[in-house]
């Protein structure tokens, strides 16, 4: 495979993985919240701040990628001069 596949891959793997977690985050963080407005009735307002928290999430776990695990890396260098 190549470098940007792999790349690519991450990206999408990252990006799920982090919107199921922002989700988790933001439902963990305002589950009052979340179950006040469903009882009342009011599904719109959690289902946006829970697409909101997800989109986030996504959102650091791409821009967070290991320098390491770009394809423009180029790793470490050794010395040409013999030490």
């Amino acid at each position: 495979m190549s470098k940007w596949l792999d790349f690519l891959f991450t990206l999408v793997v990252r990006l799920i993985c982090g919107v199921v977690l922002g989700s988790g985050a933001g439902m963990l963080i305002s589950y009052k919240g979340i179950l006040r407005s469903f009882s009342h009735d009011h599904l719109k307002g959690p289902i946006i701040w829970l697409a909101l928290c997800g989109l986030v999430g996504g959102a650091i776990a791409i821009f967070t990628v290991p320098r390491w695990q770009t394809p423009w890396y180029k790793g470490i260098r050794t010395r040409k001069d013999g030490e």
